[in-house]
C-alpha cells in the first residue's frame, strides 16, 4: 500500500472518528434533561453533586441551596425531576 493511500485511510478514518464521536456527544445532549434555575435565588448554573456516598442532588453555588434527596441511591435523572418540580 503506498503511504498516500494509508494517508488517505487514515484522514477518513479520523474523520469518521470523529464524526461518531460528535454525534454520540449530541444524543447524551439530547437526552440530559435540562436543569431549572434555582427557585430561591433565580441562579442558572446550578450543579449536580453528590452531597454523600450515592446521595445525589442538584446544588446552588450561589445561595448554597441543596435539592431535595433521599436516602440510599438517587439517579442524577431522578434528582433534575425532583428539582424541577419545586416551586
Amino acid at each position: 500500500m503506498s503511504s498516500n493511500a494509508f494517508t488517505q485511510l487514515d484522514r477518513e478514518y479520523t474523520e469518521r472518528e470523529d464524526y461518531l464521536a460528535n454525534r454520540a456527544e449530541e444524543r447524551r445532549q439530547a437526552a440530559k434533561p435540562s436543569i431549572d434555575p434555582c427557585p430561591f435565588c433565580g441562579h442558572d448554573d446550578v450543579e449536580v453533586d453528590e452531597i454523600e456516598m450515592g446521595i445525589i442532588a442538584i446544588c446552588c453555588p450561589e445561595c448554597m441551596c441543596i435539592g431535595p434527596h433521599q436516602d440510599g441511591t438517587q439517579s442524577v435523572e431522578m434528582a433534575i425531576e425532583k428539582w424541577n418540580r419545586r416551586k
